[in-house]
């Protein structure tokens, strides 16, 4: 029976207010509450709390899926292309003392005493970043990204930089729209020092009231089309959608602030399922979706995926994926289904478990399409 009221949590948005599960917004998150479901859904222990039974997540994102297994006795076993995400879901899920809080506030108190020109230079692959921040806030972004390196404990240096990271948004003249960053000089942008400050603070003051938790996850800078070598009771996850977003460049700003690497959102875009349009806009798709194999990317993305449900074939004997079905060329693609083909023919019984219903704006028309969670058993 699908379920329409767990597709409210198919989105990051019921998470914004969760502790420490707040501390990166990521708009393609999916929200803890909806691993609490699978993982009910699954029968993974009892009821998975406490069980010491094993999550694999091969698209660990900002890490929803590794900080609740953390924060429920289970082992987390994660996953991504993307330094960013592994970075994000290591600080995310790391143990802190109260040492490590106490730290952090000293260090908060000293960080803009000495404030100067910066002398690490920030850059992004597709322009210089200072198009997007007024001077004071890219020179003070750039203080900070150097200040961090500083810091003794390296728990709270990862902490400082995590949130860093995470107001860029808030202190520049941009916005996240779909697939691109698109410069908006009339937005709003707070002064850094004031969004660092008070993000650190939100931060500290979490990390003092979380319980002590199971394990850090075991976290690799790994491709879910090639890796195998994890084993697992289940994995819950969500692959990039097809749908034509490079989360390379969405999120590049933070990737190339994180590695001070120009190239690097291009190493990553190398390396990604391939759900957007690049040079290989064409290749040849599973059986199961012969007949999306005309439209640009969707027959390398069907490739990719078959292999990527391959290795969880490998990896554990169940699962669940939140997936989005797309419209393209105007046509629509059922994106669940074809899964389900491709993952039965593997070894798979698969069924949509939830389901949320979505418009997608394809003018001169609005055709009615779904996300859903696909339960592999």
């Amino acid at each position: 029976m699908e379920s329409m009221e767990m597709g409210d949590y198919f989105t990051f948005e019921p998470a914004k207010g969760i502790p420490v599960h707040n501390w990166f917004y990521y708009k393609e998150a999916y929200s803890p509450q909806l691993v609490e479901w699978a993982v009910n859904e699954l029968g993974v222990g009892d009821g998975g709390r406490g069980s010491g039974a094993a999550i694999f997540d091969p698209f660990c994102g900002i890490g929803t899926t590794m900080l609740y297994a953390k924060e429920h006795g289970l082992n987390g076993i994660g996953i991504d292309v993307s330094p960013l995400a592994i970075f994000v879901t290591k600080t995310k899920c790391a143990d802190y003392t109260e040492k490590d809080a106490a730290d952090a506030e000293k260090e908060l108190k000293g960080m803009f005493k000495e404030r100067k020109e910066a002398t690490w230079n920030w850059d992004f692959e597709l322009f210089h970043p200072s198009r997007f921040f007024g001077k004071r806030n890219y020179n003070d972004i750039c203080y900070l990204r150097e200040k961090v390196e500083e810091i003794e404990n390296e728990k709270v240096g990862a902490l400082f930089l995590l949130a860093l990271l995470s107001i860029l948004p808030q202190t520049g003249f941009f916005i996240k729209d779909g697939g691109v960053l698109r410069e908006e000089p009339k937005k709003s942008a707070m002064p850094v020092k004031d969004a660092f400050k008070r993000k650190v603070k939100g931060m500290v003051k979490d990390l003092r009231g979380r319980g002590a938790g199971g394990k850090e996850p075991e976290l690799r800078l790994e491709d879910a089309r090639d890796f195998s070598e994890a084993k697992a009771d289940a994995f819950i996850t969500s692959p990039p959608y097809l749908n034509n977003i490079d989360y390379s460049k969405v999120y590049g700003l933070e990737l190339s602030l994180l590695t001070m690497q120009k190239e690097s959102t291009k190493i990553m875009r190398g390396r990604e399922v391939r759900g957007f349009i690049t040079g290989e806009s064409f290749g040849d798709a599973p059986p199961e979706a012969a007949e999306y194999s005309d439209i640009p990317i969707a027959g390398t993305y069907f490739a990719d995926m078959e292999k990527v449900l391959g290795n969880l074939k490998k990896i554990a004997p169940c699962g669940c994926m939140v997936v989005g079905n797309s419209v393209l060329g105007g046509r629509h693609i059922p994106v669940d289904e074809m899964l389900i083909q491709i993952g039965e023919r593997i070894g798979f019984e698969g069924r949509i478990a939830a389901v949320k219903e979505r418009t997608a704006d394809v003018r001169p028309q609005k055709l009615r399409t779904r996300e859903s969670a696909i339960i592999f058993s």
